[in-house]
C-alpha cells in the first residue's frame, strides 16, 4: 500500500513538470534573471540567450518593467485589506501568496487542522504536487502533497512524539542516510533560491533528509448507527456488526429501542510522512486535506498567469534596449579625421589628440594646397527607428497589464483634471479587478475552512 502512494505520488510529481518549468521562468523574468531563455547555436549547441549575445559581442541590457507592475498590484491588494479584517495577522503571508498568484497562476497555502495546529504558511509550488487539476481550487484531487527537506535533529523532533525509544529509533535508522549525503549537495547560498532545481528523490542538500508529506483520498466500507434512545448519528467501522447485534439483545432485554445502522462508504483524507525507501515516519486521518488552492484563470485544466501575459513585451523592449546600446557603442563619437601628410615634428599624432581633448587646446598644422583639412565625425544612431518602437512596446505593456500612469500614482500632466485622472484610476482597477476579486474570494474560503 505505501508503494503504491508514493508511486502515484511520483506521477503526480511528474505531471506537475510543465506547470513548474513555466513558473520558474516567470518568476526568473518577475525579479531581473531575463536572458537565461534556451538559445540554439548554430552548431546545434543550445545556450542561454546571454551567452549568445555575448559572444556576438552584444552587452545583454535588462530593464525590468514586470517587477514594478508585480509591486504596483501587490500595493492594490494591500491597499484593500483592512486592519480591522478577523485575520488580519496573516497579510504578510497573504501579500506573499497574493505576488506568487500573480507570477504562477497559483496559490497554495496550509492550513491548521485544528487549534493549536501549525500555524498558517504559503507553501511554493516548486514544492507542491497534484494528481488532477479539474477546479481551480483543487476539488476534483483525489492525492496532493509537499516535499520537505529535514535536518536529522528535525526528523527526530517532528516524529518522535516526545517518546525516548522512538527518538532513539529514528536516530540509528537515519544517522547514516544524512551521513551519505551525496558529495555535490551544497548548502543554499543565503538569499538566492533554493527550490529552483528539485527533483523527487533527494533534496540536494548537505545533511537533509527528503520526507513526503502525501495527502490522499480513501474510501472505507463503514456502518452508519442511528441510536433511537438518544437520535446521535455514528460511523463504526464495517466488522463491528456482530457487536452490535450484541448490543441489540441488551437492549432488548433491558426495553430498549434496537440500534439501526446501513453498509455506507465513507471517504477520508489519510496523510503519510514518507522517506525516499517507502518507510512511513507518521500517518494522519482527517475529514480534510490542509491546503487552500487557488490556481486561476483554469482553461482546460490549464494555468496562466498575469506575469504570462506580458513576457512577450518584456522581452522585447530587452532586445530593443540591447539593440539600441550595440549601435550606441559602435557609431563614430567626436572620431577626428586627420591627413597623415599633415603632421609635423613640433606637433605629432600623440600631442594633436591630446589637444583636441582639452577644452581651449590649439592644433597647429601647415595645410596641403587641395587637401582638406581635419574633419570630426558624429554618427546619429536614431534614425532605425529604435525608439519608435521601444514606446511602442512600452504602451502595449501597460495596454496589456491594465497598469497605467494613474495607479502607478504618476503625476498627471498640467491639462488633466481631477475627475479624469480618478476616472483613469477607476478604469484601471476595474482592469484588475478579475484578479482581485478572484483572490479575495480564495481567502473566503480559506477563512470559512479555518473557522
Amino acid at each position: 500500500m505505501n508503494d503504491t502512494v508514493l508511486s502515484r505520488a511520483r506521477a503526480a510529481w511528474e505531471s506537475g513538470a510543465t506547470l513548474r518549468s513555466r513558473r520558474l521562468r516567470y518568476k526568473r523574468y518577475t525579479f531581473g534573471r531575463q536572458w537565461l531563455d534556451p538559445c540554439l547555436f548554430d552548431n546545434g549547441v543550445v545556450r542561454t540567450e546571454r551567452d549568445y549575445l555575448i559572444e556576438n559581442g552584444y552587452s545583454p541590457v535588462t530593464n525590468n518593467i514586470i517587477r514594478q507592475l508585480v509591486k504596483t498590484i501587490t500595493g492594490c491588494f494591500r491597499d484593500s485589506v483592512g486592519a480591522g479584517t478577523p485575520l488580519a495577522d496573516t497579510v504578510e503571508t497573504d501579500a506573499s501568496t497574493f505576488q506568487e498568484f500573480l507570477i504562477s497562476g497559483c496559490a497554495i497555502q496550509r492550513i491548521p487542522l485544528r487549534p493549536g495546529a501549525a500555524p498558517l504558511r504559503m507553501v511554493s509550488p516548486a514544492r507542491f504536487f497534484i494528481d488532477r487539476l479539474t477546479a481551480p481550487d483543487g476539488s476534483g484531487a483525489e492525492l496532493m502533497g509537499e516535499l520537505h527537506d529535514l535536518s536529522l535533529s528535525a526528523l527526530v523532533e517532528r516524529f518522535s512524539h516526545g517518546d525516548a525509544g522512538r527518538m532513539q529509533m529514528l536516530r540509528s535508522a537515519f544517522r547514516r542516510m544524512a551521513a551519505d549525503t551525496s558529495p555535490d549537495a551544497i548548502l543554499p547560498r543565503t538569499g538566492e533560491s533554493a527550490d529552483d532545481n528539485l527533483t523527487f528523490d533527494s533534496s540536494g542538500r548537505a545533511a537533509t533528509l527528503r520526507v513526503f508529506e502525501v495527502w490522499s483520498r480513501e474510501c472505507r466500507r463503514m456502518l452508519r448507527v442511528h441510536d433511537p434512545a438518544d437520535g446521535s448519528l455514528s460511523l463504526v467501522d464495517a466488522d463491528a456488526e456482530k457487536r452490535l447485534r450484541a448490543s441489540n439483545r441488551k437492549r432488548e432485554r433491558r426495553g430498549e429501542p434496537a440500534l439501526q445502522w446501513r453498509l455506507c462508504v465513507d471517504a477520508r483524507w489519510v496523510c503519510r510522512f514518507m522517506t525516499t525507501d517507502g518507510r512511513v515516519l507518521d500517518t494522519v486521518t482527517a475529514s480534510r486535506h490542509p491546503y487552500a488552492l487557488c490556481f486561476y484563470p483554469m482553461i482546460d485544466g490549464e494555468v496562466h498567469s498575469f506575469v504570462e501575459d506580458i513576457i512577450d513585451q518584456q522581452h522585447n523592449i530587452n532586445w530593443l534596449m540591447t539593440l539600441n546600446d550595440r549601435m550606441l557603442s559602435q557609431a563614430a563619437k567626436g572620431v577626428v579625421l586627420f591627413p597623415e601628410n599633415q603632421f609635423s615634428s613640433q606637433m605629432p599624432a600623440a600631442m594633436v589628440a591630446e589637444k583636441l581633448r582639452e577644452p581651449d587646446g590649439i592644433v597647429v598644422y601647415r595645410p596641403e594646397p587641395g587637401v582638406p583639412g581635419p574633419q570630426q565625425v558624429m554618427t546619429a544612431v536614431n534614425t532605425v527607428g529604435t525608439r519608435e518602437m521601444l514606446d511602442t512596446q512600452l504602451r502595449l505593456m501597460r495596454e496589456v497589464s491594465g497598469v497605467g500612469d494613474a495607479l502607478r500614482g504618476q503625476m498627471p500632466s498640467g491639462l488633466t483634471s481631477a475627475s479624469l485622472y480618478q476616472s483613469q484610476q477607476q478604469g484601471q482597477l476595474l482592469a484588475l479587478r478579475d484578479l482581485l476579486d478572484t483572490f479575495r474570494a480564495y481567502l473566503l474560503r480559506r477563512n470559512a475552512t479555518m473557522a
